[in-house]
């Protein structure tokens, strides 16, 4: 394999390559399980993968900001920076949820409203991978990574990785001499993965590699109010 699409592998979130070349699966686990699938279409009850109570946080934040002294700084405009990139994070996953099943019931009924829904979740994807670096940018500028239970390093540094490489400079990957496209139109599947192609100068779509923007999610949420409780 390509020491760029190795690379590529070690710096962000995928979890699945396909060898377009050998035709065969590279990286990951050909049975994956799609958590999306048995948690909203087959009624699979999960409790690790269910948002949180988002106003049971009021009071952690409310705690803060009380805490805070009256004059207004940087570090107060930081948290409340973060209080609203965590809503928006959040809602960007809501949302994405309520248009991808939206989408996928109305394949069979209404062909274009069904695109329109599907053009809607890849927003809701792009929403939640740049507002969820944006959490992770403020928590290291507060530098309140420490503060969780969950190590986070090492994923919160994927998690960017994954807007950075996959989402947002796709054509233009730093350091990596390859083009990353990604596909849209997997979004309007019944499972959880976002597939993306990955070309290189003297291969068109040399492999396929998957994110599985759900299990991204639900792992950001968990550090991020893990370290809000402890405010």
């Amino acid at each position: 394999m390509d020491k760029d699409i190795q690379k590529l592998i070690n710096m962000t979130t995928i979890v699945r390559v396909f060898d377009n070349t050998s035709l065969s699966l590279f990286f990951g686990d050909e049975y994956y399980i799609d958590r999306f699938n048995q948690a909203h279409l087959c009624g699979f009850e999960d409790k690790q993968h269910t948002q949180t109570d988002l106003h049971a946080l009021n009071k952690y934040w409310d705690k803060k900001f009380k805490s805070s002294s009256d004059k207004w700084g940087k570090e107060l405009q930081n948290y409340q920076f973060l209080y609203d990139s965590f809503k928006l994070f959040y809602y960007s996953f809501e949302q994405l949820g309520l248009n991808k099943i939206g989408s996928i019931n109305k394949s069979r009924e209404n062909k274009l409203e069904m695109l329109h829904l599907n053009e809607l979740v890849g927003t809701n994807v792009y929403g939640m991978y740049h507002h969820g670096k944006k959490c992770i940018d403020l928590l290291n500028e507060l530098k309140l990574l420490e503060l969780s239970a969950i190590p986070p390093k090492e994923f919160t540094k994927k998690f960017s990785e994954t807007r950075n490489k996959l989402i947002e400079h796709n054509y233009n990957p730093k350091k990596l001499e390859l083009l990353i496209e990604p596909s849209i139109w997997s979004l309007v599947s019944t499972n959880s993965l976002l597939e993306a192609y990955i070309h290189k100068t003297n291969a068109k779509r040399a492999c396929d590699v998957y994110v599985d923007y759900y299990e991204d999610y639900f792992q950001l949420e968990k550090i991020i109010v893990d370290i809000i409780k402890k405010f």
